[in-house]
């Protein structure tokens, strides 16, 4: 049995999901995929039609209040739907990455144990937070929501004399009396539908960013064996097998730049979206938080999880672009002093200067991701927040 086998077998909980959430990029079920997202696409407009009238009722009546609180919940899950979309769209680079990573693990098989090493404490990172934290994360955010609901309902009917009712995300169906969607069955029928939107929820956020963490770190898991492979290049016995073996290096660098390219051409629309997404959610979550009805633990909890949801890929593309920069070092320090060809040392010398130029991952090809980005989206986050509460 091989080490290192493939993606899938690798990683259990993100392809599961990716899977589950129609945005694996198998083109064997491409059209069972595209038949897929439209179905969910269908089932999930009577959810957003009724949010999005109850909001024009809200704009109506200036209830800026309710107005935030609809637009908190169905804009991540709007945006979660537009996934699916996305990533059909970016298929053909999607399983540009997900082939990279399966061929390099083919190849580490036969690579020293100090590669393995490497690769081991690579994949346990992955394994721990790209996939498990990550997984737990959404979950707390989105299940906050009907476990809470489960809760109320479970105590108020043991133990108070008129028991209140209480949904998943609190809503008026249109064309009904407002206490009417407390009655049975619509209440249940209601309960379970907005159970199905969580999964959604649940499924597309896991899959897709978890996705774009493992790509993230498999990039500097490159970059980190290519440096070691110099450090050993030096230590052959002949100038020529050197060479050769540096070569091998640069071969290695170049693919590592066209799988950046694909890391950039799957997610650049995403990390976009995002970008501005959650800035209008933290703050619009704030207010709710300060100004709304009463401290709401459900949505302190999901405002910590749109946090740490643009933390990670600022955090992630932050290690790409220190990774990429360290690499000049890192090669800098592989004892090229101890190699008398000046045609070796030439060679170095343009490694090096390719690695003092930084890779980086931008939204929309223009803004830089970064931990810079993340403070920015933070403060502007929080002007806004000042904005409504004045």
């Amino acid at each position: 049995m091989p080490d290192y086998t493939t993606f899938v077998d690798t990683y259990k909980i993100i392809p599961f999901v990716m899977g589950v959430g129609l945005i694996y990029p198998n083109p064997k079920t491409e059209t069972r995929r595209l038949v897929g997202i439209l179905l969910v696409l269908i089932s999930v407009v009577p959810f957003s039609i009724m949010i999005f009238i109850d909001i024009y009722d809200c704009w109506k009546r200036r209830d800026i209040i309710n107005i935030i609180r609809h637009t908190t919940v169905v804009g991540p899950f709007l945006g979660g739907i537009f996934k699916m979309f996305i990533m059909y769209y970016k298929k053909t680079p999607a399983k540009g990455l997900v082939d990279e990573i399966d061929n390099d693990y083919a190849s580490y098989n036969s690579l020293p144990s100090s590669y393995k090493s490497i690769i081991n404490k690579s994949i346990s990172n992955n394994l721990l937070y790209s996939e498990k934290c990550w997984a737990v994360t959404v979950i707390t955010c989105v299940m906050t929501f009907p476990f809470m609901a489960v809760t109320l309902n479970i105590y108020n009917f043991l133990f108070k004399s008129e028991p209140t009712k209480h949904m998943v995300h609190d809503l008026i169906i249109p064309f009904m009396e407002p206490e009417a969607r407390f009655d049975s069955p619509t209440f249940e029928v209601m309960f379970v539908y907005m159970l199905y939107a969580c999964l959604l929820y649940v499924i597309n956020f896991t899959g897709y960013d978890g996705f774009f963490g493992l790509c993230i770190n498999h990039a500097c898991l490159k970059m980190e064996l290519y440096c070691k492979a110099v450090e050993d290049a030096l230590r052959a016995a002949t100038e020529m097998d050197i060479h050769d073996r540096i070569v091998d290096v640069i071969r290695e660098q170049n693919k590592l730049k066209r799988y950046v390219d694909l890391v950039q051409a799957t997610f650049n629309i995403w990390l976009g979206i995002i970008l501005i997404a959650t800035m209008i959610q933290i703050g619009t979550c704030m207010y709710h938080i300060t100004e709304g009805y009463g401290l709401d633990l459900r949505y302190i909890i999901f405002m910590t999880g749109t946090v740490i949801h643009i933390y990670l890929p600022c955090r992630y593309s932050a290690k790409l672009k220190h990774m990429s920069m360290e690499t000049a070092t890192l090669i800098y320090c592989s004892g090229w002093e101890t190699i008398p060809s000046n045609r070796i040392r030439k060679t170095l010398l343009f490694m090096i200067a390719r690695g003092q130029i930084p890779i980086e991952i931008t939204a929309f090809n223009i803004l830089i991701f970064d931990m810079d980005l993340f403070v920015t989206i933070l403060n502007s986050s929080y002007s806004m927040y000042t904005l409504l509460r004045s």
